[in-house]
């Protein structure tokens, strides 16, 4: 019994290898494809560990896309919302955005916040003021007592929460001025937390 197969020429022997080295190269390009095209793509991780007793800026504040009328009208952001308001003719259009702050201590200590204001917004046109700041702590936070007794300035809280770490939101009311020119206007406001 013969389990080879026999070849009586050396022509016809020379062209099966051939095909045998074709048919193998073929299989190695169909198995290596899917691997060669695999390419490594790059993406970037990042944190940020703070320390006890520190604040960070989580998002700016930010007022959306007004559309500016003939009169003067004032576009107000709820800190507990994200939601804006308009006053006179003013357009608003789009979302916005609360400032958000984290900060850490222990569960029961007293902090005071304050929040500068006014603060001037810079641009194309007329000069617009943000004022009357406002601030969400909750849940994190528990009101305690305003420190100049009016109702404004140092305000303070103890923090609530177990893990002494907390967040609060920050918003206010812009002053859009009558036929306000079109263009992005900005500027700072600061934040201060003192751990006591």
């Amino acid at each position: 019994m013969n389990w080879g197969v026999s070849f009586s020429s050396d022509a016809l022997q020379r062209d099966c290898r051939a095909i045998c080295v074709r048919l193998a190269f073929a299989l190695a390009a169909v198995l290596i494809t899917p691997a060669a095209l695999a390419q490594p793509i790059s993406s970037p991780a990042q944190v940020t560990v703070v320390s006890s007793a520190s604040l960070v800026k989580i998002n700016d504040l930010d007022f959306g896309k007004i559309i500016a009328r003939p009169t003067a009208g004032t576009v107000i952001l709820d800190p507990s919302t994200s939601q804006c308001t308009t006053t006179g003719a003013i357009l608003h259009i789009g979302s916005c955005q609360a400032a958000n702050f984290a900060g850490m201590g222990r569960r029961n200590f007293i902090v005071r916040i304050q929040v500068s204001s006014p603060t001037n917004l810079t641009g194309p046109g007329q000069t617009m003021v943000m004022d009357t700041m406002t601030l969400d702590t909750s849940p994190d936070l528990l009101f305690q007592s305003n420190g100049n007794g009016n109702g404004v300035g140092n305000q303070r809280y103890r923090i609530v929460s177990n893990t002494g770490i907390f967040n609060f939101q920050v918003g206010g009311r812009l002053r859009v001025n009558a036929n306000q020119a079109p263009g992005t206007y900005q500027g700072t406001f600061s934040v201060s937390v003192q751990y006591q």
